[in-house]
This record gives structure tokens, sequence and C-alpha cells, in this order.
């Protein structure tokens, strides 16, 4: 329709610009295979030949005895086929015809102008020749239609709520004559949340290419919770002229002011309603921990079983018994953890023994994620193929539940879980509250102790709050590091440059302690030692210093200057005092100096309660120890003792060992004389 050129288009021009055109004609072709392969999903030949018999239109082909030969001189720009309606002979009627092109993709006000100009130019005797939707607009126009479903919590993951959902809007779609080319799923997926919904997505892609020219939802809030979602959207159906219809709420015109205003206004009102509905369930949440009550959601916490009214949801949670075997697995790892053994040799021990955790056969996220990475088998490839497509792993989690498929690899003890299980309130009978804002991605691990709970304890106040502090201890390793089966890892130094040797082995095996000299490292790499020799020597000495009647008086005097249950105390009012602080600092109440002299005594005071529960846990690292020089040094060099429980009983009397390099060249005997430990007491 329009013969304009541009001035860098004109033959004989260059400007400069052949590269700049030939980027402009690979981003036009890149559009066009965009909008072909959208138009392509809703291919139906079957149900097109089927419409064209419905008005009474047949295709002709060629070697057709109505094919117009004319069209032949095109070559491979030739049409593939072209439909014909009424009794006239094609062959003849395309000697005087129109072509009507680009209504097939057009937008509602384009398929009604295709309409208007193939009836006017049949009844004054003209052909008329188009690419389809102008042909079926001569009649009755059908609009192109997708659905959009989504319910925001599907509990069971069953899907119901948006099968009633598909059902409503396929009856609305047939009720408007439209044709539902398209049908986008986001089931489990909140649009208040603000995370990414897939299938939304993926329809304003296929909108912006032309695939159809309404959308069906259940109501203008499946769609939008979010302002800045509903501009997105209105910026996609605006300029295409796309109808929005809803079930419940009838239409939205977004091609006026006036109906643009009115969608806005229903998405504030659906944005005040998400936002009222939450802070009504922080406000429940927060009311049954006050009342020391269980939420009942999530899964069954582990050491406790839940009595509910009847055994099928939905239903009421009347009490929470304990389950004997799951809380003496408590009390043990307790005991052990305290003893100063690490979280991961307990997990090992525990997966080892096969005890099981309380999902252990559920599928969750995590699992679902485990499977993707290194499962293998038609599930694997399931959920990879689900995944690929952003379906969310909570969604197929649920859904793998509910088709009962069994776990590729049963899931067991993680260090994650061991740790959110022993700094919890519940297993010391307390209740807690963790609240977490919106935008708050990160799991918080302990919350304010609210008061005592309503189901039974299975270890005391005091070894929970011992545990809390212990695991929340911002110097622990939280990060990927060694596996630490070393028995002076940690405890080992380079004598001459003072840093922390490492342990490696050799050739042949031999386990060595290095000060590692590689570039980027601290050390100076001029000393090394036999791991085996370094342990025996040291493990001796430390049987002898462990059973002297000298340490047993120390141990005594630490023992009795400690108090537990002050020091829990001063840390969680000195903690408070640091985040009342920071808090300050931010509102501009105190300036940074302020802020940083108040914050160095506080920090102190920190430590020192640490310290002081570091000698009660002195006593529990020592408890089942032998009493005997020899007992004492068997069980620090016992293989089959893991490496943390040995190196805890180290800790308690040994602060560090420095290696001396060696002083006799060519001598094959380790010299006893190159270590020098340095004792606590």
């Amino acid at each position: 329709m329009s013969g304009g050129r541009s001035g860098t288009d004109r033959p004989g021009t260059d400007n400069g610009s052949g590269a700049a055109r030939d980027e402009r004609l690979a981003a036009r072709l890149d559009r066009m295979v965009a909008s072909w392969a959208a138009r392509l999903k809703t291919a139906d030949p079957g149900r097109d030949l089927a419409e064209g018999e419905r008005i009474g239109a047949r295709l002709v082909v060629p070697g057709d005895p109505e094919w117009p030969t004319q069209l032949d001189d095109l070559g491979d720009s030739r049409p593939y086929g072209l439909w014909l309606h009424g009794d006239a002979d094609l062959r003849f009627s395309c000697l005087r015809s129109v072509a009507v092109v680009g209504s097939r993709a057009a937008t509602p006000y384009g398929t009604h102008v295709a309409a208007e100009l193939g009836a006017g130019l049949s009844e004054r005797g003209w052909g008329v020749v188009s690419g389809g939707a102008s042909i079926w607009g001569m009649t009755t126009p059908r609009m192109r239609c997708v659905l959009y479903l989504r319910i925001s919590d599907d509990r069971t993951g069953a899907g119901l709520g948006v099968q009633r959902q598909e059902g409503d809007l396929r009856g609305l779609a047939a009720k408007l004559d439209w044709d539902v080319v398209g049908v986008y799923i986001d089931n489990d997926l909140s649009a208040y949340s603000g995370k990414p919904r897939p299938d939304y997505q993926r329809m304003l892609v296929d909108l912006q290419a032309g695939i159809a020219g309404a959308v069906l939802a259940w109501h203008n809030d499946r769609l939008h919770r979010l302002p800045a979602e509903l501009e997105e959207y209105i910026n996609v159906c605006d300029p295409r002229g796309i109808i929005t219809q809803t079930f419940k709420a009838g239409s939205l015109d977004l091609s006026t002011p006036s109906g643009r205003m009115v969608a806005r206004q229903l998405g504030a009102v659906a944005r005040f309603e998400s936002e009222h509905k939450a802070d009504r369930i922080k406000a429940k949440h927060l009311q049954l921990a006050k009342d020391g009550k269980s939420t009942g959601g999530g899964f069954r916490p582990y050491g406790y079983r839940r009595i509910y009214d009847h055994p099928d949801p939905p239903h009421r949670l009347l009490r929470e018994e304990l389950i004997p075997e799951e809380a003496e697995i408590i009390r043990e790892c307790v005991r052990r953890v305290l003893a100063g053994e690490a979280l991961a040799a307990v997990c090992r021990d525990l997966n080892r023994r096969g005890v099981p955790t309380s999902s252990t056969g559920i599928w969750t996220a995590r699992q679902v994620a485990s499977a993707a990475e290194v499962g293998g088998g038609e599930v694997a490839e399931e959920i990879r193929a689900r995944l690929a497509a952003e379906e969310p792993a909570s969604a197929i989690a649920r859904d793998l539940m509910g088709r009962d498929v069994p776990l590729p690899v049963p899931g067991g003890w993680s260090t994650p879980t061991l740790a959110r299980m022993l700094t919890s309130a519940r297993i010391a009978g307390l209740r807690e509250h963790r609240p977490r804002s919106r935008h708050q991605t990160k799991r918080v691990r302990t919350g304010e102790i609210m008061g005592v709970g309503e189901w039974p304890a299975i270890i005391t106040p005091a070894e929970s709050a011992r545990l809390r502090v212990m695991l929340a201890d911002p110097a622990r390793r939280v990060s990927p590091g060694p596996t630490g089966k070393y028995l002076l890892t940690g405890l080992i130094y380079c004598d001459l440059c003072k840093h922390r040797m490492v342990g490696r082995s050799k050739s042949g095996g031999r386990k060595h302690y290095m000060c590692d000299g590689q570039p980027g490292r601290p050390g100076c790499g001029r000393v090394s030692a036999r791991a085996e020799y370094v342990d025996a020597v040291i493990g001796a000495a430390a049987a002898q210093f462990l059973t002297a009647p000298g340490f047993a008086e120390a141990l005594a005097v630490a023992d009795e200057a400690a108090d537990e249950g002050a020091a829990v105390a001063e840390i969680a009012a000195c903690e408070q005092e640091l985040l009342d602080l920071a808090a300050d600092h931010g509102a501009g109440v105190i300036s940074r100096a302020e802020w940083m002299a108040a914050r160095k005594p506080l920090q102190g005071r920190i430590e020192a309660a640490r310290s002081s529960l570091g000698r009660v846990d002195v006593v529990r690292v020592l408890e089942g120890l032998p009493d005997t020089p020899e007992g004492v040094e068997a069980f620090l060099l016992d293989g089959e003792v893991e490496a943390s429980r040995r190196r805890s009983v180290l800790a308690v009397a040994l602060e560090r060992v420095l290696v001396r390099p060696v002083i006799v060249r060519g001598s094959k005997r380790f010299d006893p004389a190159r270590l020098a430990p340095v004792w606590r007491f």
C-alpha cells in the first residue's frame, strides 16, 4: 500500500549503512520466523477443512481444473492452495480479482475491515483472493482467543481449581462463538508474590506474535495483582487491539482511557485484598505463637505425630504426640553436637544407619532438583523437561506425590536439615515466632521464643539455648570447605611463617601435614611432616595431659566459674542491643562514630559469654572419655571414631601445634622435637 522508500534504501546509495541494513533485515526475518512459529502452534488442517465445508468453501490446489495457471508465474512464491467461497469458477474469477492479505494475524479491527472489503468487493462482481481470514470474515468473523488459568494455592496438587476455571472459560468461548487456540496454566502460583509465572510470560510473547485477538480469564485478579504487571499487559494488548474478557467480571476495554482506568482500579483493589489478607494471616500466626499453638502446616515435625479430627484434608489439628524412636534420635544428636561432633559427621552416621527423616519418601522441591541433576530414567527425564519449561519445582513435587511416583533416591539427612531441627525451640517444648517480610527470601533459622508450646518437650530449654547459640555463632564455618579427615585439621601451624598447615596425600597415598606455599596461598611451603607420626606424638602427649591431676583441678575450677543460664541470657541481651543500635543508626538517631563506640564493648561481652559457654562445653566433650592415658590415646588414634569428635577432645587441652623444619637432612626417622604443642591450661 505504501510505495515510499527511505533515503538509505535507495538504489545506488550507501551512506555507510549496508551493515545496518543487513542487521535490520535479519531482525525482520527473526520476527517473521517467530510469528510463523506462533501461528504454526495453532495450525489444524482438519479443523480448517471442516470449517470451510460448514460455510460452503472449498480448497483448490495446483493441478485442479479450477487452478488459475497465471499463479504459476510466481515460481517458489506460488501459494500452496486457495480457498474458494461460492459456486463461481476460480480460474475465470481470478481474471477480475483483488487480493486481501495480512488479515489472518490482524487485530479485531483489521478482521472487521477485511470482512467489509471482501463483502463489498464480492457484491460488485470482483473475486476476492485472501490468506484465509477475510474469507471467514465475509460471513461471520470468528475470534481467536486464549485461556489463562491460575490458582494461588493448590495444596493437594490435583489442579481441580484450574480445571473448573477451564470448564467455565470454554463455555464462555462457545457462547461468544470464539475459537480457543491456546491454554496457559500457572497452577499453585501467586500473582501477588511477584514470583515468575512461566505460562503468563509465554502468553504475552504469543500475543505479541499475533496468535490471538482475545484473552479469557476467570477473573481479572487471576491475571494480575501487581500494578507493574498490569501496565505490561496493557502495553501488549492496547496497540494490538486485544480484547480481555472475564467469566466473573465481564470485559475489560484496554483500548480506551476510561477502560484502562477501570482496569487499574480493579488492579488496585486486588492488590489491597492481597495485602489485607497477608496482614490477617501474619496476625493469626502471631496470635497462634503467643498462645503456644502450632500452625499445623508443612511437613510433620521430626519427633512428633500429628493427631487430626479426621484423616483427609481439610482437617483440624487436635494435638501432637511424641514418637519415642525419633525423640531418642534427637537426644542422641543433641549429645553428639554439644560434645563437639560436626553436623556433617552426625548426618553421615544417621544415613549410614538408615535412620529416616520425617520427609523420607516424600517428594519435595529439593528432591525434584536433586533428581533432575543426578537422576536417571523416565521420571528424571520428565522432571528435567518440566523444569526446562519453567514449571515450579514445588508444583512438580505435588504432582509426583499425587501420582504415587516413588523417589529414585530416598531423601536422607543433610547438614541444613539437622541444623534446622536442632536450633528449633520446638524440641524443647517452646513456641517460637519467625516473622518474615514479603521481600525476605532467606529462611530465618531462629526466631523469638513466645512461650511454652502445647506439645511435649524432648530436650531441656538450657540444652536448646546452648544449641541455638552454638549453631548461630558467625565464627562457625558455613560454606563448603575441607572434609576435615585429618586429626589436627585447624590445630597445626608452620613454625616458620606461623600460617595454618593443610593435610594432603603424597605419592603412595601417604598423608602429610604441609605448609601450603602455592601461588596465592599465605604459607611458605618449606615445612611438612608425616601425619601418622605427628598424630601419634601429639595423641600420646594429649592423653598424658588430659589425665593429669592438674588438668582435672583446672577443669573443676572452670566448671564452677561457668554459669550456663547467665551466659545464654547475656548473649541474647547483647545481640538485641546490637540490633537496636543498628536500627538507631539507620534512622539517623546516632552517628556512625557513636554506633561503633557502643558496638565494641557489646561484642566483647558476647565473646566473654561464649567463652563461658565454651567452659560448659568442655564438660560435655569429655563425658565418657577413658580415665587412663592408654585409653585416651587409643581413643584419639582410633580411625573408626569420627575425626571431628576426636578433634573436639584434643581442642579441650590443645590450642595449637607448631611444626619446625627438619633439623638433620636425610634422616629417615621422625624427630618428635620438631613439634611444639601449645596447651590451653
